[in-house]
């Protein structure tokens, strides 16, 4: 099989061609097959032909429209099927919350109320989880809390925390991979006076991008899980690049300033994200807001369901000039062999282009001080808690070595108080681990790579193979809130439990 893992556009080769690949037979002979019991993959061909007719940076990127809720007072989304042009040729099947994609983007200030009205017209059950935001556990949408087919939900509540990038995603007990997959998610952004002042890129020069990589068949047809292909258990991995559902699109900039708000929103993939002409940007912000300095790097690694608030600069570059991000690869994710027709946690692979079109003057200065972070200090805490993350007999995917129970009580905590958990990780896999209805900061880890996003608040932290990580987290809101890996298909499989803040 010609599998190609490493996208690479040259204006000299076909545009149409994945080039600067490299074949199974060689660099991957020594990666295991499937497994005997399964059976041959008849869709590899399929997908492999149909990758190849992608004439890379040549669809424009999409930006989601906006929900702004300093215009609207409410607002209304359906979780309904539809169909999209994601290619040209065909449309594709999809599930949207207002019939296209991307999803809208929610922008909403601090203090301000949310008020949405959510209706399912799906066939099972599903509710929205509002990722990274600190709502009553009614608001949170837990998977308890579905809602079956034509009924509605109201959604309303005051937002009180600080600006940050975070998103919305169903969350239904075993279907929120495949419904993330489809289409069922979006950006919520928050703006706050402090992040006002400080004058940060906005406008045409703010971009909110969400990365999924995805299959599809010949028909163009999002293709989820194989069932004859164990490993798919393990995450599900793509050979096609999305940027807001976009395949390797392009996006036309200027000589200046942007802020990039980056979402991984993939099954399993992690990212480390760079430029192949511009050497360093600037990391401003994680998951849950800004960091309190900038820091300039050359890569930055991503894990599902994690944000970054990036400056990029393109003042060295000249009108014509294209400027591509890619995926460098990140092997050191995982050693599990998952599906082996798609490309492994090592491929690099190119992402999206930027051409520069206009000369401009910009007048955007970053600030060497961004905001204040309280640290919360180790002598704070009243306890420590493990939390295990293993896979047991029957290849499940767990926490504490106890498959999830949607009413199962897995920890107590009392209101108000603060805590450490220590993350372990016991397999030879990375765990992005996300935890409901709280914001944390990381303590440190006792492994070998350093990650500069464990300097802001985050709500989701990547845990290395037979890692350690320690996080310190004030709990605020009462209720039951979820805390689980966001390895899609780990949390669908059983890698979830349920806290209670009494």
């Amino acid at each position: 099989m010609n599998r190609r893992y490493f996208l690479h556009y040259s204006a000299v080769t076909a545009a149409y061609l994945f080039s600067g690949c490299e074949e199974r037979s060689g660099r991957d002979k020594n990666r295991p097959l499937p497994s005997s019991s399964s059976s041959p993959i008849p869709n590899a061909s399929i997908a492999e032909a149909m990758t190849e007719k992608i004439m890379p940076f040549t669809r424009k990127l999409k930006v989601p429209n906006e929900i702004d809720f300093s215009q609207v007072k409410k607002a209304a989304f359906s979780a309904q099927k539809g169909q999209v042009n994601i290619f040209p040729d065909a449309p594709t099947e999809v599930l949207t919350f207002q019939g296209d994609l991307p999803n809208p983007t929610i922008r909403v200030k601090k203090g301000e109320l949310f008020d949405l009205g959510f209706t399912n017209k799906l066939s099972e059950k599903t509710i929205i989880h509002w990722h990274g935001l600190i709502v009553p556990e009614k608001m949170d949408g837990h998977p308890k809390d579905a809602i079956a087919t034509g009924e509605t939900k109201h959604y309303h509540y005051r937002v009180n925390q600080s600006a940050g990038t975070f998103w919305y995603h169903t969350h239904p007990h075993g279907r929120t991979g495949k419904e993330i997959y489809h289409g069922l998610s979006g950006f919520y952004i928050i703006e706050d006076e402090t992040e006002r002042q400080l004058g940060l890129p906005n406008g045409e020069f703010e971009l909110p991008l969400v990365i999924q990589d995805r299959r599809f068949d010949e028909k163009r047809q999002l293709f989820y899980k194989d069932p004859d292909v164990p490993q798919d258990n393990n995450g599900v991995m793509g050979d096609v690049i999305l940027v807001n559902a976009t395949p390797l699109p392009y996006h036309e900039v200027k000589t200046g300033k942007y802020r990039l708000r980056i979402l991984n929103g993939s099954s399993v993939r992690t990212y480390r994200l760079a430029f192949d002409t511009i050497e360093t940007f600037t990391l401003i912000g994680t998951d849950a807001g800004l960091l309190e300095e900038p820091e300039e790097v050359k890569s930055i690694i991503i894990s599902v369901a994690e944000r970054v608030d990036i400056i990029v600069d393109f003042k060295d570059q000249k009108i014509g000039d294209r400027v591509t991000l890619r995926t460098l690869g990140f092997k050191e994710a995982s050693n599990l062999t998952l599906h082996p027709d798609y490309p492994p946690f090592s491929a690099q692979m190119d992402i999206m282009q930027f051409h520069v079109t206009e000369n401009f003057g910009d007048t955007h200065i970053v600030p060497e001080k961004l905001i204040d972070i309280p640290r919360m200090k180790v002598s704070d805490a009243v306890r420590t808690r493990t939390i295990t993350m293993e896979i047991i007999a029957g290849g499940i995917w767990t926490l504490d070595k106890k498959p999830f129970s949607l009413h199962r009580v897995d920890q107590r905590v009392k209101l108000g108080t603060t805590e450490i958990w220590e993350l372990k990780n016991s397999v030879h896999m990375a765990h992005p681990f996300h935890m409901h209805g709280v914001r944390f900061q990381v303590l440190d880890r006792d492994g070998k790579i350093s990650f500069p996003t464990d300097k802001g608040w985050k709500d989701t932290v990547i845990v290395m193979p037979f890692e350690t990580v320690r996080i310190i987290v004030h709990f605020t809101m009462p209720g039951v809130f979820l805390y689980h890996c966001h390895i899609l298909e780990h949390e669908d499989h059983s890698m979830m439990a349920n806290l209670l803040v009494e």
